[in-house]
């Protein structure tokens, strides 16, 4: 079997300590785990933000209605060398398909935004299958492109709504930085909210056809660009593999699954109990252990631990946990290169010593039915468009595959600048933009 070494005084000293806190926490956290209430399983979320270390941030425009100001976005997101994601829906793409086409041929990603932007919450997920699937037909039928991206109307969802979208093999984007321009405020306060907000791994939320969004857009570009950020589309931001969406949104690449899982006992059950605790504890925690079994430990350890690797603890000898133990701290200790806080085991003994103790997406209405500043369609629908441009609309532009995380992002950047709402059901929260843009 493969066994690590490390500092063997070190080592030993701390793993034998340990090996007493583990037992006891077998004994003790079956006691506090049988007083435990069923509770109900964690709410399911798209990716607000995205942890990273790089200055990488998304630009994203939602595009439901209008188009008065395509060119004007485009020209000055080339003037600042970004690049963006459009969420378009099915109905944007059966009006303005030159529009789309114009997005994608600047390098640019379009996004699925739904076919007919309806409220998703709570919807027939049959429904809401035929409608997503609608709408990226339209989407590939002008750019040839499948979109991986999908952004709820009215940013609302459900666990239906993400379960179902990532079942589709899309991942569902929502945004952490609001620039709140569907709330029609001038432009010096969404540069205000956009340069405040923003941090690493933020995704800003814009609209495609909003007057006050083209003037903001100049002076939010160069401040950004100042502090050091880059534009990236988000298919070029988030992971798409080894992840998981913390309680705020937040995408964090897991880097542990990178790594070779070590072999630490010849008993699976124990070797998974380990490989657990290295997985969810940090080195500091570990060496925490060995400072007797307390009420918060039993609960943090019995969070990880199924009933089932806890008796596999219970159930080892003193000579299995010994080896389990040492390998388990000097895989970490290699790992993160950390070394023994101030609080370790006395240096005479083996024995532990005491220690001191959005955001709901509000509806894009317009009044007049029409858009302002839009122009009449040429043409029905999207099909139509697509049969007047003949091969050359079903030409693919050359693909561009999303970077899969060129380098290992931070563990954690900054908290987003907004958080997703702990409920976005409408019976049960009554935002007063429901009704609003986007």
């Amino acid at each position: 079997m493969f066994t690590l070494t490390t500092s063997g005084k070190k080592i030993m000293r701390t793993a034998i300590a340990v090996l007493a806190v583990l037992v006891g926490i077998g004994i003790v956290v079956t006691a506090v785990v049988s007083s435990y209430k069923v509770v109900a399983a964690e709410k399911k979320l798209p990716i607000y933000s995205v942890s990273r270390g790089d200055n990488k941030i998304a630009l994203t425009f939602d595009c439901a209605w209008g188009n008065s100001n395509t060119d004007l976005l485009l020209q000055l997101l080339k003037d600042a060398d970004a690049k963006a994601t459009f969420f378009v829906t099915g109905e944007f793409c059966d009006k303005y398909p030159e529009d789309v086409k114009k997005m994608y041929d600047a390098g640019h990603e379009i996004g699925n935004h739904s076919d007919a932007h309806p409220h998703v919450e709570g919807i027939n997920i049959n429904d809401l299958i035929e409608d997503t699937r609608e709408c990226s037909r339209k989407i590939k039928m002008i750019t040839g492109e499948e979109p991986a991206l999908y952004r709820a109307p009215y940013g609302e969802y459900d666990d239906n709504v993400v379960n179902t979208i990532e079942g589709m093999g899309m991942k569902m984007i929502q945004w952490s930085v609001d620039s709140i321009d569907w709330q029609e405020p001038d432009a010096d306060t969404i540069i205000k909210r956009i340069c405040d907000g923003t941090v690493s791994g933020s995704v800003l939320l814009f609209h495609n056809d909003l007057e006050n969004t083209a003037q903001a857009l100049p002076e939010v570009l160069s401040a950004l660009k100042q502090k050091g950020y880059s534009f990236a589309r988000v298919s070029d931001m988030v992971y798409f593999d080894s992840y998981h969406i913390d309680n705020s949104g937040m995408q964090i690449f897991d880097a542990s699954a990178l790594l070779p899982t070590a072999a630490y006992s010849d008993d699976r059950l124990l070797n998974e109990a380990m490989e657990t605790l290295r997985e969810n504890m940090s080195l500091q925690e570990l060496y925490d252990l060995t400072g007797g079994v307390t009420q918060e430990m039993a609960d943090r350890v019995g969070a990880l631990l199924d009933e089932e690797h806890r008796q596999a603890i219970e159930n080892a000898s003193f000579e299995e946990l010994r080896e389990a133990v040492t390998n388990l701290i000097s895989t970490v200790e290699a790992e993160q290169g950390g070394e023994p806080a101030a609080t370790t085991p006395s240096e005479n003994s083996g024995e532990p010593v005491e220690t001191g103790g959005n955001t709901s997406d509000p509806s894009e209405t317009d009044a007049s039915g029409t858009g302002e500043g839009t122009t009449a369609p040429s043409f029905t629908t999207i099909d139509d468009y697509v049969k007047g441009q003949g091969a050359a609309a079903q030409t693919t532009p050359a693909a561009t595959t999303p970077a899969m995380t060129e380098t290992t992002p931070a563990q954690t950047t900054a908290a987003p600048a907004t958080t997703p709402a702990e409920t976005t059901t409408a019976a049960e929260t009554t935002s007063p933009f429901r009704e609003g843009r986007k």
